[in-house]
């Protein structure tokens, strides 16, 4: 944990500031230590990361077992063993997994991201200090950073680490595990925040966006993606796939979600990339072929892989259509609103607070 993200963090249960106690330092970084606040409440700081969790103890025993001999007395029967509702930790578990097996940097998702964040572009990040909510793997808080911007991670699961070994190089970025429904985060502190594909799968996804809202300073802004209701009849024959799916071991949705993915790159996404650059066919080729093709061409198998985990074991999913999304943004109040498709798979939601 470099210095300076003590100053956006705060205790998730009284809002006081942190002191932290050093157990092992790398110069000016904190490796491991704990955080206490005025209240008495006690988080550890696990290989540089601050794990602000109520349960963040009993998901590190080898840390607390290390270190026993050296934490404050009277913390342990409040925040050794809190559990989490049921729904987030399914969710943690199952993003963590995820996370954890597709966590290379395969590309470096430039494209990706600033598709993602239209109406903005990259000349909107040098000088800010933004907050990806639900960072996953890092591969959207690495291009908000080089952009230029300084920025903070926030992931409730152990995806946070795949986050930070994919961005360990980069100054400007800090890491927290943490809830989006108990961030560690004074209100109004970042001059942006954004949470690209996450919160569809919270169990209160309308409460997950007021909470990133509230972390933005006034006339700040707010960009979110959430999924589509627009093909109604493929998200039906998903979700009945997934009544059995998100049932089965993690074990077996890998090799599931394998099988899927091998199908999907075999039958129609390389015989789509040799048909688009034929001299004389591909110009129709690309005419005719479905969306979806030329959004993952570019891609190798991995994010195909990945990304059908995700939709056959992600224990949650929610879509949207502009009316919600407008419910959302006039309960939050934001002005400039903007609300666009990615196609049919999604919406961006731009706002500023003001």
């Amino acid at each position: 944990m470099k210095p300076k993200l003590l100053n956006w963090l705060v205790c998730p249960e009284c809002s006081g500031s942190f002191t932290p106690t050093v157990f092992l330092a790398d110069g000016d970084e904190l490796v491991d230590g704990l955080l206490t606040c005025p209240g008495g409440h006690v988080y550890p700081v696990v290989e540089t990361i601050p794990r602000i969790l109520r349960d963040a103890f009993s998901l590190f025993p080898e840390f607390s077992k290390r270190y026993a001999g050296q934490f404050p007395s009277g913390w342990r029967v409040t925040y050794m063993n809190f559990p989490p509702v049921e729904a987030i930790k399914q969710t943690r578990d199952s993003f963590g997994y995820q996370w954890t097996l597709f966590s290379e940097m395969v590309i470096d998702f430039r494209e990706n991201f600033l598709c993602y964040i239209r109406p903005l572009d990259e000349s909107f990040f040098p000088g800010k200090v933004g907050i990806d909510v639900g960072c996953g793997f890092g591969r959207h808080i690495y291009n908000a950073a080089v952009l230029g911007a300084e920025m903070v991670g926030v992931d409730i699961s152990v995806a946070i680490d795949a986050t930070r070994k994919n961005t360990r190089h980069l100054p400007n970025v800090h890491l927290v595990q943490a809830d989006l429904y108990d961030l560690p985060f004074r209100e109004g502190t970042f001059d942006f925040a954004y949470s690209i594909g996450v919160l569809h799968h919270l169990p209160d996804p309308e409460a997950g966006f007021r909470s990133v809202v509230s972390l933005v300073r006034s006339g700040g802004s707010v960009f979110v993606w959430v999924y589509s209701k627009s093909r109604r009849v493929v998200n039906l024959l998903l979700e009945s796939a997934r009544l059995v799916t998100t049932r089965l071991p993690r074990g077996s949705q890998r090799v599931v979600s394998f099988l899927a993915a091998a199908a999907d790159w075999v039958g129609f996404i390389v015989p789509y990339r040799i048909g688009s650059s034929l001299p004389v066919l591909g110009p129709f080729v690309d005419r005719v072929a479905f969306p979806r093709l030329k959004t993952y061409s570019p891609y190798p198998f991995q994010v195909v892989w990945a990304d059908w985990f995700d939709r056959l074991a992600a224990p949650i999913r929610f879509y949207y259509d502009p009316r919600d999304l407008n419910r959302w943004l006039n309960q939050v109040k934001l002005d400039r609103t903007v609300i666009s498709a990615t196609g049919l798979f999604g919406w961006r939601i731009y706002g500023e607070r003001p």
